[in-house]
């Protein structure tokens, strides 16, 4: 059985909607969808207008289909709209616009912008992922048909699964000639972190891929909405992408410095690589990875094995430079090859010191809308009122 609410309870709830609408601060009020209620009132606006015209139009040429000069009903002075009638009929017009205003401020979906800061500390270790999305990533292996650029996905994804509930705080970007940043800073958001690696691009290419036909897209290793053509990318160079990685650590050790910050200042970092290990600029990357040595960033490579690809079958397997200047460095490198791998580069990032970080939950708005619904409903309630006496009023 439905209970309704009786006129106590409606007088309580208009109470507290009205000492709501009254507190707030409009100085302090901004508004996310100005544009729509703009056009929301052009469109009244012109309605409005609209009328209006017609009313001195039909005026003007005697069109008014209600009434007749001489109709030979003649009315009584006592029957006539007195002027008590005209006006409330004016004020519920006044009351039909302030209601039709404060609808307008609710749809330009105001709010109350303010910081709330919500301090703990946690410990968590500092990552830095890097996928190797260069033209070197369409080979394919040999046993399963896959391209290197899907197997990369699949073991980063694997790894970051395993990495779940570790307080790891991670940054993620792909890079092929350049860095480009999936996600730029250092996160602890552990769901949306694996959401963004799992879009993200197989390839940035460098060649016009617009104009590849069905058939050519049919033969390439990789589907057409995992490649991203972006201009003088293809190639494999680090360096640039490891520049870039040196000012990440450093401007993350300059914000938790000004923090509360425990544990080793230097402890906990590491670089994470997704790649074949076919760079181009070997000698420039071997001075940045001795720039990221200097700040205890431990790197680690995931390697994609070259020599068990289709393209590379026939060729010896070779040391890369790059894996042996990684272990000289304090670093290993993890063959997908091996089932165990990603295993054992967990195990290896778990080795690393925790350190104790701030971590900051920030609220920065406050929708408000509800209280122009609010107004807007009070408005229109003496518009009922007021006609019920203009028709008391008005002509029988």
């Amino acid at each position: 059985m439905i209970k309704f609410a009786g006129l106590e309870e409606i007088w309580l709830i208009i109470q507290d909607g009205w000492r709501d609408l009254a507190s707030t601060d409009f100085s302090q009020l901004k508004y996310s969808d100005v544009d729509l209620a703009f056009k929301v009132a052009i469109a009244l606006a012109l309605f409005v207008l609209l009328k209006i015209s017609w009313i001195f139009i039909c005026r003007f040429f005697g069109w008014n289909k209600y009434s007749m000069k001489d109709s030979g009903h003649p009315i009584s002075d006592s029957s006539k709209r007195g002027l008590l009638a005209g006006f409330f009929l004016s004020l519920s017009k006044v009351f039909l616009l302030a209601s039709f205003v404060a609808i307008i401020f609710a749809i330009a979906d105001p709010f109350v912008s303010f910081v709330k800061e919500e301090k703990r500390y946690t410990e968590a270790r500092t990552r830095l992922d890097l996928k190797d999305v260069s033209g070197s990533m369409i080979s394919t292996f040999r046993s399963s048909g896959k391209s290197k650029a899907e197997t990369a996905m699949n073991a980063h994804l694997k790894f970051i699964k395993m990495r779940q509930g570790k307080n790891d705080r991670t940054a993620f970007w792909i890079f092929s000639d350049d860095p480009y940043p999936v996600q730029e800073d250092f996160v602890m958001d552990d769901e949306l972190y694996y959401l963004k690696a799992f879009d993200a691009p197989w390839e940035l290419s460098g060649s016009s891929i617009d104009s590849f036909t069905e058939e050519q897209w049919e033969g390439y290793a990789i589907p057409r909405s995992r490649v991203v053509q972006v201009a003088g990318q293809g190639g494999t160079q680090l360096s640039s992408t490891l520049k870039m990685a040196v000012k990440l650590f450093s401007e993350d050790e300059k914000r938790q410095e000004r923090k509360t910050y425990y544990g080793y200042k230097n402890a906990g970092k590491a670089i994470l690589i997704v790649t074949d290990a076919e760079i181009s600029d070997f000698e420039q990357t071997k001075d940045i990875l001795e720039e990221l040595r200097k700040k205890k960033v431990i790197p680690y490579i995931i390697f994609i094995d070259a020599t068990i690809t289709v393209q590379d079958a026939d060729q010896p397997a070779r040391e890369s430079e790059l894996l042996k200047e990684v272990v000289s460095m304090g670093g290993k490198f993890f063959p997908v090859s091996d089932e165990k791998s990603l295993d054992n580069a967990y195990a290896e990032i778990d080795k690393l010191e925790k350190i104790t970080v701030t971590v900051e939950k920030k609220v920065f708005a406050t929708p408000v809308f509800h209280k122009f619904v609010f107004a807007a409903i009070i408005f229109l309630a003496p518009v009922i009122l007021l006609g019920i006496i203009v028709e008391k009023f008005s002509d029988p």
